[in-house]
């Protein structure tokens, strides 16, 4: 029952991509695409559904750094 947000910061090269083990489940399957511009800062939520299975969400795009 443990939930939570991951969040991703592209560096200052960016075009990363995510892979996820295999107790990592996205929508329809997929692991979420993010963005891939340099600095980029992406947020997924997260729910634990059981030992072993970890629902992903959609991650919320090209959050801006306030600092």
């Amino acid at each position: 029952g443990q939930s939570g947000m991951i969040v991703l910061v592209q560096d200052g090269t960016g075009s990363r991509t995510l892979a996820v083990g295999n107790q990592y489940f996205g929508s329809d399957g997929d692991v979420p695409e993010i963005s891939t511009a340099a600095n980029a800062i992406d947020v997924i939520p997260y729910f634990v559904q059981a030992a072993g299975k970890i629902l992903l969400g959609s991650a919320q795009k090209a959050f801006s750094d306030a600092s």
